[in-house]
């Protein structure tokens, strides 16, 4: 704390008091000489109108200032954003007024007297539990820093919105799992996972040297966590495991009649059909000179796409793709059947002769043909894969089903006004001063 000149030499005169008579240098001495002031020279009894000199302030000056909300409001999600801009106008002794921005644009607004700011709070629990918002947001403090550096305002909130809420919902349905877990462990069951978790402990000591202090540095700076956090997140981990085993594959099963629906419902992917892309030139029939040129090239034996790049045809000539039927180019019906008939009759890579249509000489080729490959029902590989994606789909259901069933049962608060208080702090908290 800086010291005044006044308090400097009190306390040097105070320090000097305590030091021994014999130890300091004597003072000299000097004449005294001065004029001594006393508070009645600051009285002027006679005072008059002509010898004060009197300011005229303004009454506006006195005015006390004015205060305007700008609010303005959107929705993201259950939530509503609302960004408010409060502007002061103070008067000034000239008679105007001098307008202040607090937040918004303009400034960033630090802390006043009087200023609430939410340093912690207590959301609500789970599972007994109680959840803090600042050990809470702690993990995701970078990355909602890094959100806010780089989106708009707008933009930020909801972002930040959806990774708290994100973030949120994974914990409760991990508390939940985790209590659900540990309430179903007889003593028994107790005494096997703390000989596991001695058997982990000792492999996790043996991979870093077999030194405990050693393998606790090391879990500290790789993961942030001592022995005994690492060894609880190991336990939660293996007991979530189990359980959702236990609950969710018996209702998972995939049954052959399954795999043939399923194999029914995506038949057309699995033996898609096969298609050709049909090229065209197109000119002018008036234009004789050019309609000769493509027809000389074209019998020449020059590639189609060049001969339809230089006649002004886009992507070398490519017209239209077909979806060939079973009976193939021959039934194709979405194809004019004068054009269809020059197809069939040409070899592969080769131009028809020049048709007629209205006022051009076009000529047509089939640029290139797919060939869809056929996959049975009974090939293995694909039955795996879709034995895999019924199983994923039916455990995501029933996972959902199961913890929808957690949260009615253990939880007693309203999960969505936890969440709504935590992104609120949230914003609150890296939002302040975040210009629009």
């Amino acid at each position: 704390m800086p010291l005044t000149r006044t308090a400097i030499i009190a306390a040097l005169a105070i320090g000097g008091a305590l030091v021994p008579s014999g130890c300091m240098t004597p003072p000299t001495e000097r004449e005294e000489s001065g004029t001594v002031v006393t508070a009645e020279d600051f009285a002027r009894l006679d005072a008059s109108p002509g010898s004060v000199g009197a300011v005229k302030v303004p009454s506006t000056f006195f005015d006390p200032p004015t205060i305007t909300i700008d609010r303005t409001e959107q929705e993201a999600g259950s939530l509503d954003i609302v960004d408010e801009k409060t502007v002061i106008d103070a008067p000034r002794g000239s008679g105007g007024a001098k307008s202040r921005v607090v937040g918004g644009v303009s400034e960033a607004v630090e802390l006043r007297p009087g200023q609430s700011w939410t340093v912690d709070a207590l959301v609500g629990q789970i599972n007994g539990r109680p959840v803090y918002a600042s050990k809470f947001l702690q993990p995701l403090e970078d990355r909602i820093m890094r959100i806010v550096a780089e989106m708009p305002r707008a933009q930020a909130q909801q972002e930040i919105a959806r990774v708290v809420s994100d973030r949120f919902q994974q914990q409760v349905n991990s508390e939940l799992v985790i209590a659900e877990a540990e309430s179903m462990l007889t003593p028994e069951n107790q005494q096997g996972v703390l000989a596991w978790l001695k058997d982990v402990q000792e492999q996790t000591t043996a991979s870093y040297g077999g030194n405990r202090t050693a393998a606790t540095r090391s879990l500290e700076e790789q993961f942030g966590m001592t022995m005994e956090q690492y060894l609880n997140e190991r336990r939660d981990e293996a007991l979530a495991n189990q359980l959702l085993q236990r609950r969710i594959e018996p209702r998972t099963i995939v049954s052959w009649r399954d795999v043939e629906r399923e194999y029914a419902v995506n038949e057309a992917e699995f033996n898609p059909q096969p298609t050709v892309t049909v090229g065209r030139i197109s000119v002018r029939t008036a234009d004789e000179a050019k309609v000769k040129d493509v027809a000389d090239r074209l019998a020449a034996g020059e590639a189609f796409s060049a001969v339809a790049e230089s006649a002004g045809a886009q992507q070398g000539g490519a017209w239209r793709d077909f979806k060939l039927p079973e009976g193939g180019l021959a039934q194709l019906e979405d194809l004019n059947p004068e054009v269809r008939a020059a197809l069939l009759a040409i070899a592969p890579g080769k131009a028809t002769p020049p048709l007629k249509q209205g006022s051009s000489t076009v000529w047509f080729t089939i640029l290139a043909s797919t060939q869809g490959e056929t996959r049975s029902i009974f090939d293995a590989r694909l039955q795996l894969l879709l034995r895999a994606s019924i199983a994923e789909r039916r455990s995501i259901r029933e996972r959902m089903r199961y913890l929808n069933g957690l949260r009615q049962r253990w939880i007693s608060q309203n999960i969505q006004t936890m969440q709504d208080r935590l992104v609120r702090i949230a914003w609150d908290r890296y939002l302040r001063g975040k210009a629009s």
